[in-house]
């Protein structure tokens, strides 16, 4: 069996989407998400982590989540073959360990599965509702995912458009005359996001070395696969993985505050890598002053991105001296 994680790991994840929509508001014409007060593009943790469970199916492994519309309780039924809430407490012990070491979406993200405890002695009421209430005990299996991220962000202000154009079928066969598609894009979004990786919850989900690293191929490759009407050209530029110290319960924090898109265009004119660089002298500094508690830093960047040091070239082999090295798939 491969090594549970034990330590903590700290991640900044960089892609950016040209002409297309990262992540749209279906309660708001499916426009793209907006902080409106600083006019970034947002994109929920939820977008990121659909991504890597259809990598995971594409690479056959099995996930819990894999986006049929039934309850969670109904999905471990079908897998089990028999419904966990007519469960003993000793067998729905023994069904949560399976739950966790045949899926790993389980393992990084958690998850919630509800069970009844049964009739309880003595209960008894007038009141139906109560009394069902008091019959059936509701319980659950809940697994604390280690993986965690915040919302990503633009490291820029964007700028939506509405786009409207001609349908390939008419509305009826007799006025023979063509409806119009509509929807809202973003010309150009470089997107961040942040997260975590918790060694203590690792253990009780039986995250291992090897899940991470399986975590990182599928948000880079999964990112590539991307590839439809609205999010055709989506691609990963930098992935950063801050590896603790063995046992250290401590991170940095805000890593992606640390690195700044600095451009000569105005920010809602920027339409690609070409138009801008990085500047990650925060973020080196930060690494250097806490490397003593820093294991390794690793990476995997798309040579396009370019990236500067006080406003100077920089190669981020340089990142942390002697502790940085290429994240492999």
């Amino acid at each position: 069996m491969a090594d549970l994680v034990k330590n903590r790991h700290e991640i900044v994840f960089i892609y950016d989407v040209k002409d297309g929509n990262p992540n749209g508001d279906p309660m708001d014409e499916n426009k793209p998400r907006m902080d409106e007060t600083t006019g970034l593009n947002v994109v929920s943790d939820v977008r990121l982590k659909r991504t890597i469970r259809d990598y995971f199916r594409s690479a056959k492994s099995d996930v819990f989540i894999n986006g049929e519309a039934i309850t969670a309780t109904k999905r471990a039924t079908n897998i089990l073959g028999e419904d966990p809430t007519k469960m003993n407490p000793e067998k729905i012990s023994i069904v949560s360990n399976t739950l966790l070491e045949k899926f790993i979406d389980l393992r990084l993200f958690g998850g919630t599965l509800a069970f009844k405890s049964g009739k309880r002695d003595g209960d008894s009421s007038d009141n139906d509702n109560k009394k069902k209430k008091k019959e059936k005990g509701i319980k659950s299996i809940t697994y604390t995912g280690p993986v965690q991220f915040r919302f990503g962000k633009s490291l820029h202000k964007v700028d939506p458009v509405f786009i409207q154009g001609t349908a390939a079928f008419t509305k009826d066969e007799e006025s023979g005359q063509r409806s119009f598609s509509e929807k809202w894009q973003l010309p150009y979004s470089c997107i961040a996001y942040y997260g975590i990786i918790n060694q203590n919850t690792a253990k009780e989900t039986l995250l291992t070395d090897a899940d991470v690293d399986f975590l990182f191929e599928a948000m880079w490759d999964g990112t590539k696969d991307l590839i439809t009407r609205s999010k055709m050209e989506q691609l990963p530029r930098l992935l950063i993985d801050v590896v603790y110290e063995d046992e250290k319960n401590f991170h940095i924090g805000e890593l992606d505050k640390a690195i700044e898109l600095k451009s000569e265009l105005e920010e809602e004119r920027i339409r690609g890598v070409k138009d801008f660089v990085l500047e990650i002298s925060e973020l080196k500094g930060l690494l250097g002053k806490y490397g003593n508690s820093i294991q390794k830093v690793r990476y995997r960047i798309d040579p396009r991105l370019k990236l500067t040091l006080n406003g100077e070239p920089f190669e981020i082999e340089g990142l942390l001296e002697g502790k940085t090295e290429k994240l492999e798939k």
